[in-house]
């Protein structure tokens, strides 16, 4: 079966880009399928993630950001789906969703939303909302990540499936011993993330715990502006700003806990990874993903979005109580079982043949 993913570019460090290498490295090197991953302005630049040899890639190095570029790109999209004629086409929800239907061919249209139903309205970006409600209703199958949203997106989706993201790293491998005195997040240095509130409630946290730190890793365009924050509050000395790295892995192994206090998420791949080696999470409980993957109290914890004092306490918690640090870790580690890419790509699997049939 030949497959047609449509994504910007791979050479982000995001979840998405890390969620869909996955996905087709695994469909490619287990299942077979051919796997075709089409950019729009990649600009030779390399994949943050490993592509396997199996997975093509092709840019048609039309920015479609920029104004009057669409046709421009539908014009390169379609002379590429007519010479490969893929059984799926499917969207990541870039600007392309909305033109799917215009593609030559008899291929099925789909879409993947890596965000929620809520993420244009928090934005208040509601026309997009509607816009993109509109469209779903006319694809071949929508796929979203949590439970929560597939309640939202019922409505407007007939053709709709959940399908969670799976963890990258294996359950069964290396995992953090929770000794070190050193909390770590990572991710894009953007609003979305909001790591004002963070850091606001390390300023907190160091006021009771001077001895440990918090290691963010990332890049993006509020970088210099959180480096200001950070010196403004005198935190310099206990919270460090890294580039994006490709081992994560090791970064997870070698703390104690792992924060999110995003204003919006589809189902953050972090969640999974950092279960997968044992690292408890201290979430705000933004929609989507947090409040349905963590149970707070037992494998982490949740606060409201904004309680940046509620943060701080959850994160001194961590800190104070060994024993529950530990058995959180156990508790999480027991449960990425049920999100490895052995519990989650046959899934996918067994949805594109159903599709295709």
């Amino acid at each position: 079966m030949k497959l047609l993913y449509l994504i910007d570019t791979l050479w982000s460090s995001g979840g998405m880009e890390r969620v869909l290498i996955t996905k087709a490295n695994a469909l490619a090197e287990r299942y077979a399928y051919d796997v075709l991953i089409v950019t729009t302005h990649q600009k030779g630049r390399q994949t943050f993630f490993p592509l396997s040899e199996k997975v093509r890639q092709l840019d048609l190095n039309v920015n479609t950001h920029l104004p009057l570029t669409m046709p421009l790109y539908l014009k390169r999209l379609s002379r590429v789906v007519e010479r490969e004629q893929p059984d799926c086409i499917i969207s990541l929800c870039g600007k392309e969703v909305h033109h799917l239907h215009r593609l030559p061919g008899k291929s099925l249209k789909m879409a993947e939303f890596h965000f929620s139903h809520e993420t244009y309205r928090i934005k208040g970006q509601l026309r997009k909302l509607r816009a993109l409600e509109r469209t779903v209703s006319g694809l071949d199958c929508f796929v979203v990540l949590t439970r929560e949203d597939e309640a939202a997106w019922k409505p407007f989706a007939p053709h709709l499936v959940q399908i969670y993201n799976p963890s990258s790293f294996p359950p069964d491998g290396a995992c953090a011993a929770l000794n070190n005195k050193r909390i770590i997040s990572g991710g894009r240095f953007e609003k979305q993330k909001n790591y004002r509130d963070m850091i606001q409630a390390w300023d907190i946290v160091r006021r009771k715990h001077p001895d440990w730190t918090l290691e963010l890793y990332g890049d993006g365009k509020r970088k210099k502006a959180l480096s200001r924050l950070i010196a403004r509050l005198g935190l310099d000395e206990c919270i460090h700003l890294h580039p994006a790295t490709r081992k994560m892995k090791e970064e997870m192994l070698e703390a104690s806990a792992y924060l999110i206090t995003s204003l919006y998420e589809g189902f953050p791949m972090v969640l999974v990874e950092t279960a997968s080696v044992g690292l408890p999470v201290v979430a705000y409980r933004c929609p989507c993903g947090p409040g349905e993957f963590i149970r707070s109290g037992e494998d982490g914890f949740t606060v409201a979005p904004g309680d940046i004092d509620g943060m701080a306490q959850s994160i001194c918690t961590i800190i104070e109580d060994t024993p529950l640090r530990k058995e959180m870790g156990r508790r999480c580690r027991e449960k990425a079982k049920d999100y490895t890419e052995e519990r989650i790509i046959p899934r996918w699997d067994a949805l594109f043949k159903s599709l295709c049939q």
